[in-house]
């Protein structure tokens, strides 16, 4: 089970690109007593480098991005500290209605106990090959529509089985995005928070995306096989190292435990897992990372337009500095 933890810890269908030095945003540090000004330009990490804090220099809208693993303990406990103290006015969390159901909620959202808004509506900017590829529709596109519904769907079955069977082999109650779920409680205590945002794309679709761009590639086998490589070589470094630092008093489920904490805090470990994922597999990237960065980033733009001013965006680590990219940009143009 191992062997498929890569993706499915710091991904949760994410990829993410390097850290790009962003201009004209204010980062800052969260500190557990006071907010210090870092240097424009600069990114500034906290708690293991999980945490980005940023202020629209125009406006002082605050937005705090948490990345997670999103099968760790830790990261739950740090979601809750991290909402705790930091008071936001919306929560936004990497989830859709149709993942609503896997953390006890209706589908509708009806019963999760906060007012709560979508990213439904938010389609993030054609490229030029879609445009081509729509121009270019024949005759056989409802028959690829068919498969490519019956692929995402059958690919949503299989990652939420394989996220189940991984909360079991950790040997605790571990849901997978369990985050998420410590999010929406956690904003539900706090008497400044007025709504959750689902900020994300809806999880069929994501991976319908990827099929998509998988086919218009004309080699849809070689992109699975480049993303199992990739996984395969990067576990083995990360197990090798992990496994030096175990002891034999260790069972399976503290080792996995200790593989996803160690995906989580190094930086550099994932600087390397995502270059590859962007130059070797760019339609995972592009379908699992790229697309719904925007859509996440317009989702908390538009907060601030309804009047918030301090954001918390739960998601995962892949995701962070996509968002913040984002922002950045949306925020330029204001």
């Amino acid at each position: 089970m191992q062997c498929c933890l890569l993706f499915f810890t710091i991904l949760w269908w994410n990829a993410a690109s390097f850290w790009h030095p962003l201009e004209h945003v204010y980062w800052r540090k969260t500190s557990i007593n006071r907010l210090l000004l870092a240097a424009p330009t600069s990114l500034v990490y906290e708690n293991d480098n999980t945490v980005v804090s940023l202020e629209n220099p125009k406006n002082g809208i605050m937005v705090t991005l948490i990345g997670t693993a999103h099968l760790s303990k830790a990261s739950n406990e740090q979601v809750k500290s991290m909402i705790e103290l930091n008071r936001p006015d919306v929560v936004m969390v990497e989830l859709d209605t149709s993942r609503l159901e896997r953390f006890g909620f209706k589908e509708t959202g009806e019963d999760l106990g906060i007012p709560f808004s979508t990213a439904d509506d938010i389609v993030p900017p054609l490229e030029e090959d879609d445009i081509s590829a729509i121009a270019q529709k024949t005759l056989w596109y409802p028959i690829q529509a068919l498969f490519l519904d019956a692929v995402s769907n059958f690919g949503r079955v299989l990652l939420t089985n394989m996220y189940n069977n991984l909360g079991k082999q950790m040997g605790e109650e571990m849901i997978g995005g369990g985050e998420f779920l410590a999010a929406i409680n956690a904003a539900k205590e706090i008497p400044e928070c007025k709504r959750i945002v689902l900020g994300d794309r809806n999880s069929i679709a994501t991976l319908r995306r990827a099929a998509e761009l998988a086919l218009r590639s004309g080699d849809p086998v070689g992109v699975l096989g480049r993303l199992a490589q990739i996984n395969e070589d990067e576990m083995s470094v990360l197990q090798k190292e992990v496994m030096e630092r175990a002891s034999e008093a260790d069972s399976e489920s503290d080792i996995t435990v200790m593989l996803i904490e160690k995906l989580k805090s190094s930086t550099e470990v994932r600087t390397r897992i995502f270059s590859r994922l962007q130059e070797e597999v760019p339609e995972f990237s592009r379908s699992f990372l790229k697309e719904r960065d925007y859509i996440m980033a317009e989702s908390i733009r538009r907060e601030g337009l309804k009047g918030a001013r301090n954001i918390c965006a739960v998601v995962g680590l892949a995701h962070v500095p996509g968002i913040a990219e984002n922002l950045n940009s949306f925020w330029n143009d204001q």
